[in-house]
């Protein structure tokens, strides 16, 4: 059996597929499907009475595609025909309000982390804290004073504004998140 056949002067493959259509082809017949899809939804409409549509605009456009292929890629694509007809039903700001609830969510739990973090880590403020106001820092101090440390050695702990600074905007800090001195204190204490 041939698989090709004589059709209205026009040699026609018989077994072709969606596939084997040109790319401008399918566009077409998708698009074609589409709107044949959003009157079968509008009014109602069997698959068949909607792709009536579709196969009339085939045979306009001269394209040969068997309808049984033109059928099941319709059925196929329902879903996809669905979302997008679901998606041009919503107002655009619809969408730019999702999107600030979505970045303010991770935004928000980002920083819940971070606080949660700093208040874990007021143990670790309390012993440099506690390391200034000790006699230890005052040698270590007047050690540096005296030239005994390397002069590469990064000496921030040894100066007296930048402790105190530290020690004074993490009580500011504290205080506006809500975090007790006792909140992150380490058990090993």
């Amino acid at each position: 059996m041939s698989k090709h056949k004589m059709v209205d002067g026009r040699l026609l493959q018989m077994n072709k597929s969606y596939g084997q259509l040109k790319q401008k082809q399918k566009e077409k017949i998708s698009e074609w499907m589409y709107q044949a899809y959003r009157k079968q939804t509008l009014e109602n409409l069997s698959d068949e009475e909607a792709l009536q549509l579709v196969f009339d605009r085939i045979e306009e456009a001269k394209i040969w595609i068997p309808d049984h292929e033109i059928l099941n890629r319709y059925r196929a694509k329902k879903n996809q025909f669905k979302r997008r007809l679901a998606g041009e039903n919503v107002p655009q700001h619809i969408f730019v309000m999702e999107s600030i609830l979505e970045k303010a969510t991770q935004k928000m739990a980002s920083l819940e982390k971070k606080i949660e973090e700093y208040a874990a880590f007021q143990s670790e403020i309390r012993k440099l804290e506690a390391y200034y106001t000790s006699q230890q820092w005052k040698d270590d101090y007047f050690m540096d004073e005296d030239g005994t440390f390397p002069a590469k050695l990064k000496r921030g702990v040894l100066s007296q504004d930048g402790i105190w600074s530290l020690l004074e905007r993490n009580k500011e800090l504290t205080r506006k998140l809500g975090i007790s001195e006792v909140q992150g204190h380490d058990e090993h204490e």
